[in-house]
This record gives structure tokens, C-alpha cells and sequence, in this order.
């Protein structure tokens, strides 16, 4: 376990190592901004089939994630639009509805634990609605998602065996659903997909490995930023203040949240020819991984990196990727950032961190997330 300021000075140890440097195991960490830019922006030579082996017991593809091109192309022709602003705009007065009743579900009782009354309940409930999945299912696919995730970076074979018993529960769910759409297909974005036909269709397995893939990333990481922003806000009221008050200042928090706090710090790629970078020579076939969380803060581009700064967010960040591998949920996930902001301080707007509470996370871990995070509030002041 470590402290969010533990993880800063574990970033700052990183960049200090250098640009680009060898680890012990063999790969290759990547640093600078400069280099992870060109690790998305050449996405031919850095090859995202590296992430393959994040679901290796299972016969799916980490669909569109681990896809390089031109394979990757018809994937995101058919996913982009599903995903797009003006579809997650459509959806905005359901996105509020939901987070409004769970703030209100604790809002009365002085109390909350961010992470267990709304960080990890939100976005779950949205993924159930956008896949057309039933609520009821909401704490089964919790489950088994933390399971997947906590034990991915553990040794031991009972980690492994926990790991691959929550993959393979979650593999046969998204089969049993699939069977479902297909056989009475509704407006949602898995009946699209089975939809699909002659050259257009999609095996099960990528299906399967899409809904894997999107479950995985779209719940985790948008409940670790949720845990992120609270954390930053409890402890400071005039930051909260400004957030609270201004528009502008929200997005730009959010903004800032992702660069400092990426959930998903470092992701593999495997290069597919002899390259040079920042005057290394690193050859064809080896494993590399960029580091997002570093990049993120390189003083080349953010001065004073560690350091939140409302007036720098047009800067941005690496968080949800460049170029062919932009996240294909970040116009979701900041929408879900800000109806949290909104909605929160509306019922909420005063809070601070539980007496005696110390923040931390687990590490390594495949998401960096809070565990808990234990606010305390006035009742009846809200905005």
C-alpha cells in the first residue's frame, strides 16, 4: 500500500532515471512526453499487441485496445459513433438521474465512504444501462471486475487462479448476454454489435473480449479518478470553492485530475522495428512501456509539474491516450466527471476527510485507486 503522495515521489524517481532506461526484467520504460507521444503517434512500429496478454486464459482479443492497424480501423469505424459526444449528450438527463439518487441515498446521513457509495456504483450502473445489461447485475460484475484487477499484479498461484476464476465468470456472463441480444436485440450498444453481419460481423470472441476490455476500463478508471477529485477537494475548501462555483474551473479540475492522477499510469508496446529514442537504440521485438504518469508530469511541458493548476489544463495530458488509441470512452467518462462534481456539490457542497483518516492505495495494482475514502458533512446544507 502507498499514499497518493508516496506515488508523486515515485513518479519523480522515475523521470529521474532518465528519458529512456532498461528495467531489470528486460523491457524498456519510456519517460518523457516527447517519447510517449511518438509511442501513440507511431502506433505501426509500437505495437499494441503487447496487451495481449492481459486476458491470456481466455480465447478473446482485447478488442479494440490491443488491435494495430489496419485491423484496428473497422473496429473504431463501427465504435466512435457509439461513443461520440452528441450520443453521450443524449444520454445526459439518465447519467444525472443516476448519480443524483446515490448522493442522495447518504446525503442525510453526515457521512459517506466516496469510493464504496458512489465512486464504484456510478459508473457501473452506466455501463449496465449503455449495454442494455440489467441494474440488478451491478454487484455481480463488481465482483468480478475487482477481482480481475487486484490479483492481476499479485504472485502466487491463488492470486492466478482468482484472477482467472473472475475471468472466465465474467466470459460465460457476456456469452449468456450476447445469446440474449441476439435472440431479441434492443437500442443499446452490444445489440449493435451482434448486429452486425457478413463481412461486418464480429467473432464471439471479439465481442466477448470488447465487452471484457470496455468493462474493465470503463469502471475502474473512471472510479479511481472519482476517488481522486474528492480526495483533492476534501482537503482543500478554496479549491472546492472555485470548482463548486465555476464551470470553467470544473473542467479544467477534471482536466488536472487526469494529468496528475492517471488510474491506468503505464501500458505495454512491442516494437516491430530497431528504433532510436532520446538516442537509445532499442531493437526490434522488445517490450517497452509508456509511461503515462510521467509523461504527464515532464517539466518540459508542465512547469512546476506536481503542482494543480487550473490555468494550465489546455495543456493536457496522455491519460487517455493519442492518436488511433485515444480512450474510446473519454467523452463518457469526462461526462460522468462532471455530473459527479455537479450533483455532489449540490446536495453536499461542504465536506472534509474523516478525522484520522490516512489515503492510500494498493500498488502494484492495475488501477491505481483509492480503497476508501471516508468524507464527513454537514446535514441539510445543501446548495
Amino acid at each position: 500500500m502507498a499514499t497518493p503522495e508516496g506515488r508523486t515521489t515515485v513518479w519523480a524517481k522515475m523521470r529521474g532515471r532518465g528519458d529512456v532506461y532498461l528495467l531489470p526484467d528486460g523491457r524498456w520504460m519510456l519517460t518523457s512526453a516527447e517519447a510517449v507521444q511518438r509511442g501513440y503517434r507511431e502506433a505501426e512500429t509500437f505495437s499494441s499487441s503487447a496487451m495481449e496478454g492481459v486476458h491470456a486464459e481466455l480465447p478473446v482479443r482485447t478488442i479494440p485496445t490491443a488491435i494495430d492497424p489496419p485491423e484496428h480501423r473497422p473496429f473504431r469505424r463501427l465504435l466512435d459513433p457509439m461513443f461520440a459526444p452528441r450520443v453521450v449528450h443524449a444520454a445526459d438527463g439518465e447519467l444525472r438521474r443516476q448519480v443524483r439518487e446515490l448522493v442522495a441515498a447518504f446525503a442525510g446521513a453526515g457521512r459517506c465512504d466516496v469510493m464504496g457509495d458512489l465512486a464504484t456504483l456510478y459508473p457501473t450502473s452506466v455501463f449496465l444501462a449503455m449495454f442494455g445489461f440489467p441494474l440488478a447485475d451491478r454487484d455481480e460484475l463488481l465482483h468480478l471486475i475487482t477481482t480481475m484487477v487486484d490479483q492481476t499484479h499479485r504472485s502466487g498461484e491463488a492470486a492466478r487462479a482468482q484472477s482467472e476464476a473472475a475471468s472466465w465468470a465474467l466470459y460465460h456472463y457476456m456469452e449468456r448476454r450476447i445469446d440474449e441480444k441476439r435472440a431479441q436485440p434492443a437500442d443499446d450498444i452490444l445489440s449493435r454489435i451482434v448486429r452486425q453481419d457478413g463481412d461486418d460481423a464480429w467473432p464471439l470472441g471479439d465481442i466477448i473480449g470488447f465487452g471484457i476490455n470496455l468493462t474493465a476500463a470503463g469502471l475502474d478508471t473512471v472510479t479511481a479518478t472519482i476517488g481522486s477529485m474528492f480526495l483533492y477537494l476534501a482537503r482543500d475548501p478554496e479549491l472546492r470553492a472555485r470548482v463548486r462555483g465555476d464551470e470553467l474551473a470544473a473542467n479544467a479540475f477534471i482536466e488536472e485530475i487526469l494529468r496528475l492522477e492517471p488510474p491506468a499510469p503505464m501500458f505495454p508496446r512491442r516494437l516491430t522495428r530497431d528504433i532510436e529514442v532520446h538516442g537509445v537504440h532499442i531493437a526490434a521485438g522488445e517490450t517497452v512501456m509508456i509511461n503515462l504518469a510521467t509523461a504527464n508530469r515532464d517539466p518540459r511541458v508542465y512547469p512546476d509539474p506536481d503542482r494543480l493548476d487550473l490555468d494550465r489544463a489546455d495543456l493536457g495530458h496522455f491519460t487517455f491516450g493519442r492518436g488511433i488509441h485515444r480512450c474510446l470512452g473519454s467523452h463518457l467518462a469526462r461526462r460522468e466527471l462532471r455530473l459527479v462534481l455537479d450533483e455532489f456539490h449540490r446536495q453536499i457542497p461542504e465536506y472534509e476527510l474523516a478525522a484520522d483518516f490516512v489515503p492510500r492505495v494498493e500498488w502494484p495494482s492495475g488501477t491505481v485507486r483509492l480503497r476508501e475514502l471516508p468524507l464527513v458533512f454537514p446535514v441539510g446544507s445543501s446548495a
